[in-house]
């Protein structure tokens, strides 16, 4: 009590509550950009990216997506845009040749982008096409949950006019080639694009 009472030590319970609260909002602060790292561009946490490679893919990815849809030209309302590693991965459907070479324009000139893999198919579709399409991804995401040795989390699956994309880092050849396995079994006769990257 006499402590407490002598004007020197007054000031301690002042600082260390302002010790405790900086410590929070930095530990607050932490979680939020981990966990924005961790799910910004894949799901996993065991990607196998560092956290900051997994935060600039997530930019990049953020920043290619809001410049295709604010661009009237492109009208990118069936474009996937996936980056591993600064390499962007334009995944979907376009009308044209010339809206195709204009969405890998835009991708290119975003900083970070190393590569620009533009996968786009031109032509058109339909609500009854992209209804099976849907359907045919989900069936494959199931398997691939329901396989032991894969990290599903860490692999996205694109469906576009019966073409199957497989985009993701996978930890070894052998992971790779059981994911492929999957995604053919369950594809049936339809066009695979293998996307999958081994380690970082």
């Amino acid at each position: 009590m006499i402590l407490l009472m002598n004007p020197r030590y007054l000031f301690l319970p002042i600082a260390l509550t302002t010790c405790l609260v900086i410590c929070l909002l930095f530990a607050g602060c932490v979680a939020v950009v981990v966990g924005g790292a961790a799910y910004g561009g894949y799901k996993g946490a065991t990607d196998e990216r560092s956290i900051g490679t997994m935060l600039d893919d997530s930019v990049i990815s953020s920043t290619v997506k809001t410049k295709m849809i604010s661009d009237e030209f492109i009208k990118a309302t069936h474009i996937d845009v996936d980056v591993l590693n600064g390499v962007v991965f334009l995944i979907g459907v376009i009308e044209s040749s010339s809206q195709r070479r204009m969405a890998a324009d835009i991708a290119r000139g975003v900083e970070g982008v190393r590569r620009v893999e533009n996968q786009l198919l031109v032509g058109k579709t339909s609500v009854e096409q992209d209804l099976n399409d849907t359907i045919l991804t989900s069936k494959i995401r199931t398997e691939l949950v329901k396989a032991p040795d894969i990290r599903s989390t860490n692999i996205d699956i694109d469906t576009n006019n019966n073409v199957v994309t497989v985009t993701g880092i996978v930890s070894s050849q052998n992971e790779k080639n059981k994911a492929l396995y999957i995604v053919q079994k369950v594809s049936g006769n339809r066009q695979i694009v293998d996307n999958l990257i081994v380690g970082n």
